[in-house]
Parts: structure tokens; C-alpha cells; sequence
């Protein structure tokens, strides 16, 4: 069964929406490990795979333009590294978007519901960086 990361991405957002509503302790920082990590860890977490994602999808593109100067045709492999070049563009909001929300979390109306909106945000954008690179390392095993 192939996974579509679209609606992976819409299945998330909607139990996180439902959670939040229902059982808003479960993601806000009543939760432990939410608290410190979306304080602390999320930032650097983030960084790391942005940093490192960024690096293969540019070899990637580079092999793709190997092969085609290899098989002497120009182009025959320009969709595919126009999806690579939008999935790295992908990554670089994932990591404005961290940054956006680490700043924007302690300046938020204090509750519970607003923190666990906040913490499922960031999960999002977690979600949102592994479904690229699962794209992406996908791609990479077929070259």
C-alpha cells in the first residue's frame, strides 16, 4: 500500500485538532516531554535534519544531472529534480516555520488549549520534514 503524504499530513492535522480539543492536557505542557522539548530540543532537532536533508537533496540533483549528461539527454530528468528542488525549498520553511513557532510560543496567551494547539504545531512541522524525507529517500533508492 502506498502512503500518500498528503493525506498522512491531513490525518494528523485532524487527530491533533481532535485531541486538542478533547484531551488538550495530552499535547500541552502538562506533558513532560512536550514541554522540554518544544522549549528546548525542537529548534536544534530541526536544524539537524534541515541541515543534513538539504545536503542529499542537492546530491541527488546533482546525480540526476549526471545522468542525464551520461545518457546525453538534456532535461530528461527535469520534473524530477524539480520536485527535489521544491522538497529542499519544503525543508527551508519547515526550519522558518521552527524558528517562527519557538519564538512566537512563550509570547502566546497562557492555557492549556493554546499550548497544546502550539505543541501539535511543531509535531506538525516534524511530520511535515520526515514525510520529505521519506520522499526523498524513496527517490534516492530509485537512481
Amino acid at each position: 500500500m502506498r502512503v500518500d503524504a498528503r493525506l498522512t499530513f491531513c490525518l494528523y492535522c485532524l487527530g491533533a485538532g481532535l485531541i486538542t480539543a478533547v484531551f488538550p492536557w495530552a499535547l500541552s505542557d502538562q506533558n513532560d516531554f512536550l514541554k522540554q522539548f518544544m522549549n528546548h530540543e525542537f529548534l536544534n532537532f530541526m536544524g539537524v535534519v534541515v541541515t543534513i536533508t538539504l545536503a542529499s537533496t542537492a546530491n541527488i540533483h546533482i546525480a540526476l544531472q549526471r545522468k542525464e549528461e551520461a545518457l546525453g539527454e538534456d532535461g530528461i530528468f527535469s520534473g524530477t529534480r524539480k520536485k527535489v528542488k521544491q522538497s529542499a525549498f519544503s525543508l527551508i520553511w519547515t526550519m522558518f516555520l521552527s524558528v517562527a513557532l519557538v519564538v512566537a510560543k512563550p509570547l502566546l496567551p497562557a492555557g492549556q488549549h493554546i499550548e497544546a494547539i502550539a505543541n501539535a504545531t511543531g509535531l506538525g512541522i516534524i511530520l511535515w520534514g520526515i514525510l520529505i524525507i521519506l520522499d526523498i529517500t524513496k527517490l534516492s533508492f530509485k537512481l
